[in-house]
């Protein structure tokens, strides 16, 4: 009789583990490397954008001669007020009394740093859940992860109002009595999982929109600020005179031409629709994986790790000029 309850056991066990969401654990850490690249390549790029703006606006300072002074603020250096703030301190033109503020790109940007924040946060929450040992930490990661999935609505509503989830998100925690609790708290991470991944598939997509907005105003700024200066770089070399340049003149100009040909080059290659429609695609195999219970362990894996290619790639594109070409200006 002992043995009448053995197989349907280990075949209950098996089924478990298929099931697991250990079978994507690392896929679900890679998606969480994934989202922490793009993060990062806005961040080089907002970054950017800011020295770009700095350098064109000192740029027409200097064309015309501008006369600066230095704000007010420049003469304090410790905070006051309630609450307690420093003053801003700035070279502005006469007659102005403050730094000049952001641009439109600039503004669209700070905007868009809240849905970067909230997949980023999203994204973390996924990788603890699988990742807590026990039931405390699991309770304590699926908390974090319907407050996650909540700030995604939350964000979502402010750029696509009708595209907002409805209502809060519920994720089941029942207990599973008589079973061993490594497979009980499986269980339990599994439920998590395929409830919260399946909820926010559709705002990780519609998400995806705004992230890809801010990613390629980014880009647009680095190439008109790269062509720009790839055409100054080969004026010298282009012009009827450029046999007049001594031989080190004419292999400085060369040299400096090839270094911003490759900046140009290098950005260009750039791909954020390609970058967040892999980071779509993911997430979207891996909320079909959960939700199925299925053998589609190579499609997430695949989805993953194209996605991480391609955020790494575009982090390498961004972050180059952003160190190479502008200059810092530090956030406020």
């Amino acid at each position: 009789m002992a043995r009448n309850w053995i197989l349907p056991l280990l075949l209950w066990v098996t089924t478990l583990s298929a099931c697991s969401p250990y079978v994507y654990n690392q896929e679900i850490t890679g998606f969480s490397t994934g989202v922490n690249a793009v993060a990062a390549s806005y961040r080089s790029g907002q970054q950017a954008v800011d020295g770009i703006v700095a350098q064109q606006r000192q740029a027409a300072e200097a064309t015309v001669r501008t006369r600066l002074l230095l704000l007010p603020g420049c003469d304090q250096t410790e905070p006051s007020g309630t609450p307690p703030r420093r003053p801003e301190c700035a070279a502005v033109p006469v007659g102005a009394q403050a730094a000049p503020g952001p641009t439109a790109v600039q503004q669209h940007l700070a905007d868009a740093a809240p849905a970067f924040d909230a997949l980023k946060g999203y994204a973390a929450a996924l990788a603890a859940v699988t990742a807590s040992a026990d039931e405390t930490a699991l309770n304590q990661a699926r908390q974090c992860l319907t407050a996650a999935a909540g700030g995604m609505a939350l964000e979502l509503a402010k750029f696509q109002p009708a595209a907002a989830r409805d209502g809060p998100l519920l994720t089941p925690v029942g207990g599973m009595l008589g079973q061993g609790i490594a497979i009980w708290l499986d269980q339990r991470r599994l439920a998590a999982l395929r409830n919260t991944v399946a909820a926010v598939d559709p705002e990780v997509q519609a998400l995806g929109q705004t992230l890809q907005a801010a990613l390629a105003a980014i880009r647009a700024q680095q190439l008109l600020q790269l062509g720009r200066d790839l055409r100054r770089a080969a004026e010298p070399l282009e012009a009827t005179a450029v046999s007049r340049l001594s031989v080190a003149g004419y292999q400085s100009n060369r040299a400096a031409l090839e270094v911003d040909i490759a900046a140009f080059n290098h950005i260009r290659a750039a791909d954020p629709a390609a970058t967040v429609s892999a980071m779509v695609t993911a997430h979207h195999q891996l909320a079909l994986a959960l939700q199925a219970n299925s053998g589609r362990a190579m499609a997430v894996a695949t989805g993953a790790q194209t996605f991480i290619a391609a955020a790494e790639e575009l982090k390498a594109a961004i972050g180059a000029p952003a160190t190479a070409k502008a200059p810092v200006v530090a956030r406020k």
